[in-house]
């Protein structure tokens, strides 16, 4: 009887133990997945306030420079004005019209015919606010759901109409697409009083949160948060939204995860384990508890790791694509800055050879080493298309790796050659032909030679005194090499350089 009883009491003892084990476990499972989902929905609503703050840029960058074409006598002219909205984005629409709520201009067909006097925007800015900021409207002429910045114009201390600026909402749609969010999650902007501006996937008719918690709540004491909700206002669906304002605007940037999969198939795998390791802890509770508690560690470790090291490669990838989009706001910058053409192009090759650089390492998920058969190409390609010149690109490349330290000065010293060559390589009517062959040498070191068929570069000082030819001579020292130029059919440049830290050690 005493044995019995020691017996029981020692299963019971197992089984609770058990219980508690396996409460413990789901507990930090529960608390791992929130945090996981709290962590993506502020990775994803950063994305969208930097993306929500390029779009206010852009509007008042273009709202301001319009302001100043129009001149003092409210110019109509479509030539200076089509001119001063060249470059924009296809998603941004333009009007301009007078006090009277007439189109002026607009860059949507039709708009001549439909009145906004009735708008708010409108309404207000004659009322006397400079700048406004709309929530999310219909358009009259299309039909799609878009939202408006518009600016107060005033000529001789009057009114004397208004400038507005539209994106349609497909600039978020884009913005979801980039983010690879779970099925049912959505990314929205508001203003900060509540009104809906643009929402992807899209609602029909106004959205107001004024009286919701977010702007009641949450906003009112600080700019940025994590909150989960059991039903969305708008939808009824389950999610963790986070929120951000973006700094200079009247804009709340939302991004907002479904969290239905996730907990579903967290209750999935809790329940398969549960009826794994029942019978198995009944039938070999004496010793069977301690393999168990074993593996429960183990894979716990293992897990943890897993998670650690697709933390650092979602933080590495998000830090590439991040510097590549700010790349690619600073070249729409430039893109409208009043600069000479030469200049600009310039800059924006450089700025296009480095985002592609930034974007080729994220999609591939290198961040040690990235094949150079594979990096050349896409810089070299990204160059050649942001000056649009239509030459003959000749490619032997072999499979050598480059390291993290490398890349760049390999990106920019080849973004350099090439707009050397595209500038002045094509002096006559001939097809243009750049030809950039890289050889590995072993050791970490190649053999780079960029040759085109142009008029030939003619003597190179020793000491070069133009900012190419220093920032070439400059790089090549930082990859441990040695240049030249060698004038045959064309311009002919010839480098050995190191690919690796071991490339500067093997130097001959």
């Amino acid at each position: 009887m005493r044995a019995t009883t020691v017996a029981i009491a020692f299963l019971l003892v197992c089984l609770a133990a058990f219980a508690l084990v396996s409460t413990y476990f789901v507990a930090q499972s529960l608390a791992q997945t929130r945090l996981r989902l709290e962590d993506r929905s502020q990775a994803a609503a950063q994305v969208v306030a930097t993306n929500a703050g390029w779009l206010a840029q852009v509007a008042n960058q273009t709202l301001r420079r319009i302001d100043a074409v129009l001149g003092p006598a409210m110019s109509s002219d479509p030539a200076i004005l089509k001119a001063a909205v060249e470059g924009l984005p296809a998603e941004v629409d333009v009007y301009i019209i007078d006090a009277e709520a007439n189109t002026l201009f607009a860059t949507v067909p039709g708009a001549e015919a439909i009145s906004v006097a009735d708008r708010e925007y409108f309404k207000t800015l004659r009322d006397g606010r400079a700048f406004y900021t709309s929530g999310q409207m219909v358009s009259r002429l299309t039909g799609e759901n878009i939202f408006v910045f518009a600016k107060q114009v005033r000529r001789q201390g009057q009114f004397a109409g208004a400038i507005m600026v539209s994106f349609d909402d497909t600039v978020l749609r884009n913005f979801w697409s980039s983010l690879d969010l779970e099925p049912g999650s959505a990314v929205s902007l508001f203003r900060r009083d509540g009104l809906l501006m643009a929402r992807y996937p899209a609602v029909e008719g106004p959205v107001n949160l004024a009286a919701h918690a977010l702007i009641a709540e949450h906003l009112p004491k600080e700019e940025f948060g994590t909150y989960f909700s059991d039903a969305s206002p708008i939808d009824d669906v389950p999610r963790v939204v986070s929120f951000r304002a973006v700094p200079g605007t009247e804009i709340l940037a939302l991004a907002s995860i479904a969290t239905n999969r996730t907990w579903q198939t967290l209750r999935g795998a809790v329940i398969a384990v549960t009826l794994i390791a029942a019978p198995i802890v009944l039938g070999l509770i004496a010793g069977g508890i301690w393999v168990v508690r074993l593996l429960r560690r183990d894979a716990k470790r293992h897990a943890e790791l897993e998670l650690a090291n697709e933390t650092n490669v979602l933080l590495f990838r998000e830090i590439h694509h991040r510097v590549k989009n700010n790349l690619q706001s600073v070249q729409s910058l430039v893109r409208m800055q009043d600069m000479p053409t030469g200049a600009k192009i310039d800059l924006q090759s450089r700025l296009s050879a480095m985002a592609a650089m930034h974007e080729h390492i994220y999609r591939h998920d290198r961040y040690e080493d990235i094949d150079a058969h594979d990096l050349v190409p896409v810089v070299v390609n990204e160059v050649v298309q942001a000056y649009g010149a239509d030459v003959e690109l000749r490619y032997d490349i072999a499979h050598v790796a480059v390291d993290r330290d490398h890349i760049t000065p390999l990106s920019l010293l080849l973004s350099e050659l090439v707009t050397n060559a595209l500038k002045y390589g094509q002096v006559d009517e001939r097809r243009g032909i750049i030809a950039v062959t890289l050889h590995d040498l072993g050791g970490g070191r190649c053999n780079l030679v960029v040759a085109d068929n142009g008029p030939g570069i003619g003597p190179v000082p020793e000491t070069p005194t133009s900012m190419g030819l220093r920032l070439i001579r400059g790089v090549v020292s930082q990859m441990g090499g040695t240049y030249r130029f060698v004038a045959d059919i064309g311009t002919r440049f010839e480098a050995e350089l190191a690919l690796s830290i071991g490339g500067h050690s093997a130097r001959q």
